[in-house]
């Protein structure tokens, strides 16, 4: 932050002037519009001062650490919010806070080095207190953008060493035109350079190589024997690094065949075992090729840089995108669950992933579904809040839970023996909360204890978040599914009533007709509600009613049905259940169905107009007795009339063939009315 003390002197920064950057001053801006703050700064590092690389909202290019929020920062290495700076018994020391222009509110995210050494901060300060801190929006966004001021620094390293490093090469092309008078002070000027690039490179985490085609011998920076995890050291060999590659990756490295003609990869990804500790990284080499006055290449120089991060990055957002695809695609709840899991122990390198249910009233965790390594026993069943007391108080709180040994923390001692068990020394088990109460959990589950990241935390969480989503739609969908069953069951059972009614009321008629056509309206009407309600009372199509509405009536076979995909709406679909059993029953008394010899063709079109788009639809008869206008208008005859009210139009038209119906209406309206 800010500081009242004398500025330090500019040359004591050195290299620090490289760091300035357009881009940091908007990460700063960026910073100060997010949490609406006046001053943001990029801070680094420097003994006792702050070199203020980036900034908003003050000129003050450098400051003192001391009595400053930055100071508790790279103290905790960690974020630190100071709602009231005067109330802080440090930061009110500061004489631009208990003095002019009265600093008040200081909140900063730790910049980190690859090697995670402290390197910064990124801070936003304010003339006002602010008792309430920071959101957790504010929170994220700052140490994003903390992550990104970081990244932009190191490719600014990266960049200043590859000028350094073609420097360095053209220093050696001129040398070896030169005169011998000439060569020694080359050489010194070539050494004072290489030592710059060493101190640069171990800075950004970038470690420099010189591999002589010829001897064999790698010439190596400390960071390159950092990076592979031996003993600093300034030769290696050819072979001695050929065995750091991971077995499967060492068909990539080029054999010397390959750097003497010119055809080997310059830049390369791989994986190394480092030696030290045998962990699996991803490095990135990059190089030029060094050649002789006749052209031929006599050693390769470049860079090693560890980009694990990057790529488990990358692994994770994939992994992250596929979860969530498995679980769109998924048929099946049990389904979405497998493949959620297996995706996620896969990713995580893990021997246990699932999820449990929970019954807080019947105090169980409950094993749904999960996923486990070949060489580890699934684990199924019920368990109960008693074996794993200490867990289940945790969880019901809405914590997640992350155990990097089950031997460590004392309050773990009376449920080790559970856990070891099933295998677990350690584990991350997140919540799933339901209004406050806990309702499920996912777990991930390590055979041996480890030290889990904070990245592979956040990917839990996320990949969790993505799951509980998943599993309320399709808890949603089922309950949506039994309340559904229960209306259509109470429908058909009042219109059962209704047909009851109807028979009771028509019982002492002798002219049993109108009971017959009322009697199969109501079950057109009951065909209509049944496609709906499979479809959640949302749309149907005019294909399945049809369908629908002809299979009952045993004439199917004889109507000649066409035409595209056509979505209803729910009051358009119970409409168009009525037309066609009107049009087909008056086919079946009076029409084409009428005569064995009769048929029917159906069929409809979808068109643009300058209207809009509009669907026509044909009803015509042929083969049967001839057809004269009715002498009355009688229900049928007003129902096919009406047609789809307001919205369409309907003609009939009584050839000598047989009866001709045309439907139209703007397929808007049908979809969704």
């Amino acid at each position: 932050m800010l500081s009242s003390d004398v500025p330090a002197d500019p040359t004591a920064y050195g290299d620090l002037q490289a760091f300035s950057d357009l881009d940091l001053d908007d990460i700063a801006v960026a910073a100060a519009a997010l949490c609406r703050a006046p001053i943001a700064l990029v801070s680094i590092l420097d003994g006792d001062q702050l070199w203020f690389s980036a900034r908003f909202g003050t000129d003050q290019p450098r400051g003192a650490l001391a009595n400053s929020g930055c100071a508790a920062v790279i103290a905790l290495r960690a974020p630190v919010v100071i709602p009231d700076m005067m109330a802080d018994p440090d930061t009110r020391k500061n004489g631009l806070v208990c003095g002019v222009p009265g600093l008040r509110f200081y909140a900063g995210y730790p910049l980190f080095t690859a090697e995670n050494e402290i390197f910064g901060t990124l801070c936003v300060v304010d003339l006002e207190t602010r008792p309430e801190g920071l959101s957790p929006q504010e929170h994220n966004g700052l140490g994003a953008l903390a992550r990104q001021a970081m990244r932009l620094m190191g490719m600014r390293r990266e960049t200043v060493a590859q000028e350094r490093r073609l420097a360095a090469q053209q220093i050696r092309r001129e040398r070896a035109t030169r005169q011998a008078r000439q060569a020694d002070a080359e050489r010194r000027r070539a050494v004072e350079k290489y030592a710059i690039q060493q101190a640069a490179g171990a800075a950004g985490g970038v470690g420099i190589f010189e591999y002589d085609l010829g001897s064999g011998d790698i010439a190596v920076s400390p960071e390159v024997c950092r990076i592979i995890g031996v003993p600093v050291r300034e030769i290696v060999t050819a072979a001695e690094w050929v065995m750091c590659v991971h077995e499967e990756d060492r068909a990539q490295i080029p054999v010397l065949a390959q750097l003497l003609d010119g055809s080997a990869p310059l830049k390369l990804e791989y994986r190394i075992i480092r030696a030290d500790d045998l962990k699996e990284r991803w490095i990135l080499r990059q190089g030029v090729l060094d050649r002789d006055e006749d052209g031929r290449p006599i050693r390769l120089i470049g860079t090693i840089q560890d980009i694990t991060p990057e790529r488990n990055a990358i692994s994770r957002l994939t992994t992250l995108l596929a979860v969530g695809d498995a679980l769109r695609t998924a048929t099946t709840r049990q389904q979405a669950l497998d493949e959620a899991c297996q995706l996620l122990g896969n990713r995580l390198d893990v021997q246990r992933v699932g999820f449990s249910a929970v019954s807080v009233r019947d105090e169980l965790f409950t094993v749904e579904r999960g996923w486990c390594a070949p060489d580890v026993p699934p684990i199924a069943g019920s368990f109960s809040f008693q074996s794993f007391r200490r867990v289940s108080n945790f969880l019901r709180s809405g914590a997640v839970l992350i155990l990097d040994d089950l031997s460590n923390p004392s309050w773990m001692h009376e449920e080790q023996e559970a856990c070891r068990a099933v295998q677990v020394e350690a584990q991350i088990v997140v919540p799933k909360m339901d209004h406050g109460e806990l309702t499920g959990c996912l777990f991930v589950h390590s055979a041996t204890p480890r030290e889990w990241t904070l990245d592979e935390t956040s990917f839990i969480r996320m990949a969790a978040d993505r799951v509980f989503t998943a599993l309320d739609e399709w808890d949603a969908e089922a309950r949506q599914e039994i309340v559904n069953h229960e209306i259509l069951h109470r429908l058909k059972n009042t219109l059962s009533i209704v047909q009851s009614l109807a028979h009771q009321g028509f019982r002492g008629v002798d002219d049993q007709g109108p009971l017959t056509t009322f009697t199969s309206r109501l079950v057109a009407l009951s065909a209509a509600h049944d496609l709906l309600m499979r479809r959640n009372w949302q749309s149907t199509d005019l294909a399945s009613l049809v369908c629908g509405v002809l299979t009952p009536l045993g004439v199917e076979s004889r109507v000649l049905v066409s035409g595209p995909f056509l979505k209803l709406g729910p009051d358009t679909a119970t409409s168009f259940s009525m037309l066609l059993h009107e049009l087909a029953t008056n086919a079946m008394k009076y029409g084409a169905l009428s005569v064995p010899e009769g048929k029917v063709s159906l069929d409809w079109t979808i068109a643009d107009t300058d209207g809009g788009t509009v669907m026509a639809l044909c009803w015509r008869e042929t083969g049967g007795p001839a057809v004269t206008p009715p002498q009355r208008t009688g229900f049928g005859v007003r129902l096919l009339k009406a047609g789809l009210g307001r919205y369409g139009k309907t003609e009939l038209r009584y050839a000598s063939t047989g009866l001709c119906a045309d439907l139209t209406a703007p397929t808007l309206s049908l979809a969704t009315i």
